[in-house]
């Protein structure tokens, strides 16, 4: 939880580096380094075809939601971005709704709710703060595609290994990335010292260390389990950002991260005791 709680500085820290850039570098590294890991060990792999196309369709969703978060961290502060990209148990109860046809428990309903009310007070609502209201905005959308990448890895994972797909889902999404730095036009390089470093960080530290261990998770937890979990997150980038960043958390943002991290927790309502391996490599998303 620590290497994904530094994410959002690594790109701060990356300026001027395009967001979008130091995300394309953040996964290709990470592609090379694990590919590399692959090829000089050798370990027995476990795949299905199957989970090769799940997991390579989750690192799509992967870099297009770091596409827009990373993006609206030059926005608004890092706290407040990862905060609002990390509502996903909201997201994957209404997908349990709406695509599984689960009913919502009222325990659901009232933590969205209030996760709801939260949202609206980072936002600005009634009255937005213009630049810092787009960044919120990005870091929403950014959570759609952050609950699809939950929901499809946590699919994948039971037919791939840890090691295949964290392959697949960091080649894909470098390529998501990639593509959409080139249609914005920004620059691959020309950037200073510091900007190479914090990029290096994000693959290393971020990516390998925080998201390669979340992935291991989902063999064993379902999407409401590991959503939940990384709200972790939030709590420590606000930490970082305000030590680091000089990013105080200013009250109305306390009122609302509370809000919100209290509906989510509402929200989320266990169904089942985590499996094992014996008896089921990776579940399907449970209903909050």
């Amino acid at each position: 939880m620590v290497g994904v709680s530094f994410a959002a500085l690594f790109v701060r820290f990356a300026l001027p580096a395009p967001p979008v850039v130091t995300g394309f570098y953040r996964m290709l590294v990470a592609s090379v380094l694990i590919g590399a890991w692959v090829a000089l060990r050798r370990p027995r792999l476990t795949a299905t075809r199957r989970g090769v196309a799940l997991a390579l369709a989750s690192g799509l969703c992967f870099g297009t939601d770091l596409a827009l978060w990373q993006t609206s961290l030059v926005h608004t502060r890092v706290a407040t971005a990862t905060l609002l990209v990390n509502t996903t148990p909201v997201l994957v109860g209404l997908y349990t709704w709406l695509v599984l046809g689960r009913r919502l428990a009222p325990r659901f309903l009232a933590g969205a709710g209030l996760a709801l009310g939260g949202t609206a007070v980072l936002l600005g609502f009634p009255h937005p703060e213009g630049d810092a209201t787009l960044g919120a905005l990005l870091a929403l959308s950014a959570a759609l595609f952050y609950t699809g990448y939950l929901l499809l890895m946590t699919a994948a994972r039971r037919g791939v290994g840890t090691l295949p797909a964290m392959l697949c889902m960091s080649v894909s999404s470098s390529l998501a990335l990639g593509g959409i730095a080139l249609l914005r036009g920004d620059p691959f390089s020309g950037f200073p010292a510091r900007s190479w470093a914090a990029m290096l960080g994000a693959a290393l530290v971020s990516q390998i260390g925080g998201v390669m261990a979340i992935i291991a998770a989902l063999r064993y937890l379902p999407a409401t389990v590991a959503s939940v979990a990384l709200l972790g997150q939030p709590l420590g980038t606000a930490i970082l950002g305000w030590i680091l960043l000089a990013e105080p958390i200013a009250p109305l943002q306390a009122a609302g991260g509370v809000l919100i991290l209290t509906g989510i927790a509402l929200a989320f309502q266990p169904t089942q005791s985590p499996p094992t391996p014996a008896t089921s490599a990776a579940p399907p998303p449970s209903a909050p």
